[in-house]
């Protein structure tokens, strides 16, 4: 698994570290939120959501970048957002992380442990990066 970012207007690709496994997997997690599931990474998506803010909607903006049909194509222009709202997020998830022994221990058990490092490094990343809009996108 693996998760890069495109930053609109630039021909490469933003790399993370663990080619952001952890991440992609919180992401993955995250998106089902609401949907009654009881996984480490489900209960820390909803706890950085509601005692440390953590704006889901940036992160779970993301797609495959494997196309298959006109639908796949049509999702993954769909995933482009704005690059500071998502490096906003990221350094919240990372704060978050460092600051909350729990969520760290949820992050661990879920089989994330390098969540917060790949964050941070997604956040400084984007915040030198020079296009607007970024895009997401994950390999299995």
């Amino acid at each position: 698994m693996r998760l890069t970012v495109e930053v609109e207007g630039s021909p490469g690709r933003i790399e993370l570290p663990g080619d952001g496994r952890d991440l992609v997997a919180f992401l993955s997690f995250a998106v089902s939120r609401g949907f009654g599931a009881m996984h480490p990474l489900v209960v820390l998506a909803e706890r950085l959501q509601r005692e440390h803010r953590v704006p889901m909607g940036p992160l779970t903006t993301f797609y495959d970048e494997d196309m298959e049909d006109a639908e796949d194509v049509e999702k993954l222009e769909l995933a482009w957002q704005d690059r500071e709202e998502l490096a906003g997020a990221l350094e919240r998830l990372a704060a978050a992380l460092a600051a909350d022994p729990g969520a760290a221990t949820l992050a661990r058990r879920g089989g994330a442990p390098g969540l917060g490092a790949q964050a941070g490094a997604l956040a400084a990343a984007l915040r030198g990066a020079r296009g607007e809009r970024v895009r997401m996108v994950y390999r299995l």
